[in-house]
């Protein structure tokens, strides 16, 4: 096993390995914030959860684009356990409301948002040549109905493990995007609305 800009992958790049560290870590992290959370006023554990706990979930989280949902809940579970604490709710609580109240996107929003903001970069120059040269958008033909050259061309999978693969995932997630964010002239206008567009799709709002 090679460690890869801090994430460990396994053979067949499903990250088990690497996503039960992270959950060891933000469950002990969580056990010493409860030891001291009723001392504490909720901006403060705002700030701790995201210094924390989702430093360490966000970390590489582009990587986890098509994993496994069973693997993805335990990220969740994670987040659900630290919206508690904010809110001071130790027993068993639906957590969607409170995450939707602390404008936390849920963990498969936040995975998605690092996809398609590194996609962004990618297809603008802003990211390495290796990952730029893996994007190719959609040429323009006369017998599409569909004809945007916003769209980038998708992989063809042979092996469920390269889904996740980032020429793969990123045209998959980037063509789901509506279509003014796709043409979005700059970066920090792109991750505002795409947020603002995820937050919508998570929560239905």
């Amino acid at each position: 096993m090679v460690r890869n800009f801090g994430a460990y992958p396994d053979s067949e790049l499903v990250f088990t390995d690497e996503i039960s560290r992270t959950v060891r870590s933000c469950n002990l992290s969580m056990l010493n914030l409860w030891k001291i959370g009723p001392k504490l006023h909720r901006n403060l554990k705002i700030k701790l959860v995201n210094s924390l706990v989702h430093s360490l979930t966000d970390y590489c989280s582009g990587l986890l684009a098509g994993l496994l949902s069973k693997d993805l809940d335990r990220l969740q579970k994670v987040q659900n356990s630290a919206v508690r604490f904010v809110f001071g709710q130790r027993q068993y609580r639906g957590t969607t409301a409170p995450r939707k109240s602390l404008h936390f996107l849920p963990v498969r929003s936040r995975i998605e948002f690092k996809l398609c903001l590194l996609t962004y970069k990618s297809l603008n120059g802003l990211a390495p040549k290796y990952l730029t040269n893996l994007l190719h958008r959609r040429p323009l033909t006369s017998n599409r109905l569909d004809d945007d050259p916003t769209y980038l061309v998708k992989s063809i999978i042979k092996y469920v493990p390269n889904r996740g693969a980032f020429s793969v995932a990123a045209p998959a997630a980037w063509n789901k995007l509506p279509k003014n964010l796709r043409e979005c002239p700059t970066l920090e206008m792109f991750k505002t609305y795409l947020k603002t567009f995820l937050f919508s799709k998570a929560y239905e709002c």
